[in-house]
C-alpha cells in the first residue's frame, strides 16, 4: 500500500515538470514558424520586380534617373541602403536557388547604377538652382524671352536626368518667370509701328 502511494506521489510531482518541459520545447517551434513567414514575405518582395531589377543591372550605359522611383523590396531604389543590398545578396540564393555569385553580381551592379543616377540628379539640381538665379535677374527684353525658351528646351532634353517631381517643379518655375516677363512687357510703351499691309488695288 505504501509503495502504491509513493508511486502516485512521484507521478504527481513529475507530471507538471514534464508538461513544463514540453511547453518549453514548443516555444522555439513557434518562433521558427514566424521566421519562416518573414523569409517567405521577403522572398516574395525579391521576386516581385525581379526581372526589371536584373535588366537594370545589365544596362550597358547609365540608368535613367526616373528609375530611382521604381519600387523594389518595399522601397524606392532611391532609398535602398547598404544594409538592404547585403540582405538582398544573402536572400536571393535561398529564395530562387540562384548562385551566390550571380546575386552578388546583380546587386553590386544595381548599387553602382543607383549611385550614378543619384549623382546625375544632383548635378541636374545644381543646374536648376544656377539657372533659377540667372532667370530671376532677367529684365524685360527679347533676350529674356529667348533665354526662357532655350532653358525650357534644355529642361526637356534633360528630363531623364531628373525625377518627375523635379521636372514639374522646374516647369512651374519657368512658367512663372515667362508670365512675369510677358506681363511687364505689356505694360511698357511700344516703339514699334503697326505692320504695313499693301492695298489690293492701288487705284482704290
Amino acid at each position: 500500500m505504501k509503495k502504491t502511494i509513493y508511486i502516485i506521489l512521484t507521478l504527481i510531482v513529475l507530471f507538471p515538470l514534464t508538461a513544463q518541459g514540453q511547453n518549453t520545447k514548443a516555444a522555439p517551434s513557434a518562433e521558427s514558424g514566424t521566421e519562416q513567414n518573414n523569409d517567405t514575405d521577403k522572398c516574395g518582395a525579391i521576386a516581385e520586380g525581379g526581372p526589371t531589377i536584373e535588366k537594370l543591372s545589365r544596362l550597358e550605359g547609365a540608368m535613367s534617373v526616373r528609375n530611382l522611383e521604381f519600387k523594389y523590396f518595399d522601397k524606392f531604389l532611391f532609398n535602398l541602403t547598404d544594409q538592404d543590398f547585403s540582405e538582398l545578396k544573402a536572400l536571393k540564393p535561398n529564395c530562387d536557388g540562384s548562385s551566390e555569385e550571380i546575386a552578388v553580381m546583380i546587386f553590386d551592379k544595381l548599387k553602382q547604377k543607383i549611385s550614378e543616377a543619384k549623382e546625375t540628379r544632383d548635378n541636374t539640381i545644381k543646374w536648376m538652382e544656377k539657372t533659377k538665379k540667372e532667370l530671376k535677374s532677367l529684365s524685360v527684353s527679347p533676350t529674356a524671352v529667348k533665354k526662357i525658351h532655350n532653358t525650357w528646351k534644355e529642361m526637356e532634353s534633360r528630363s531623364q536626368e531628373m525625377l518627375d517631381g523635379d521636372l514639374k517643379y522646374f516647369a512651374k518655375f519657368l512658367n512663372q518667370i515667362r508670365r512675369r516677363i510677358y506681363e511687364e512687357s505689356a505694360k511698357q510703351p511700344s516703339d514699334l509701328i503697326k505692320p504695313f499691309y499693301p492695298i489690293k488695288n492701288l487705284n482704290d
